[in-house]
């Protein structure tokens, strides 16, 4: 693959990114609200982009098995400064995206344990299904005894 072809495909990687960056931003200011309808149209556009970006790798791994430091190192001066700043926001935008999925998580899983909080403050308790021996009366003096007699 030429190296123009490949410095647009990551152009295009890059793009995907950050516009799965700014849908995590969203989906942060959701979550913080409560808005369900919103969350699950926001989502759909995520996915979108998700299968976007898969098509995008796939034809990035397609087309070249070079690494970017492989591909940096074959390219030109201009182009290996070009390849470097690309690598540079790549790796930003993906590590950005991480941590705003890795906060999204939490403020989900929080969200999760109020309700079923919620909903353990509203449900009685499970009633026992096992039949349990009722307490025996004790004696004064006599401790426990039995009615049956296990020596004879």
């Amino acid at each position: 693959m030429a190296l123009t072809d490949m410095t647009s495909l990551l152009n295009e990687l890059l793009h995907v990114h950050r516009e799965l960056n700014s849908i995590a931003e969203q989906k942060t200011a959701i979550l913080k609200t409560g808005d369900v309808k919103v969350l699950d149209a926001l989502m759909l556009k995520e996915n979108e982009h998700v299968k976007t970006l898969m098509e995008l790798e796939e034809m990035r791994n397609g087309t070249s098995t070079l690494t970017m430091p492989q591909l940096i190192d074959q390219a030109g001066p201009s182009e290996k400064e070009q390849l470097e700043a690309l690598q540079y926001e790549l790796s930003k935008e993906y590590m950005l995206l991480k941590e705003r999925n890795e906060l999204n998580q939490q403020l989900i899983h929080q969200s999760l344990q109020f309700v079923n909080m919620s909903l353990n403050m509203f449900m009685p308790g499970p009633e026992k299904v096992t039949y349990s021996r009722p307490q025996a009366k004790e004696y004064a003096g006599a401790g426990s005894f039995s009615l049956f007699d296990s020596k004879a």
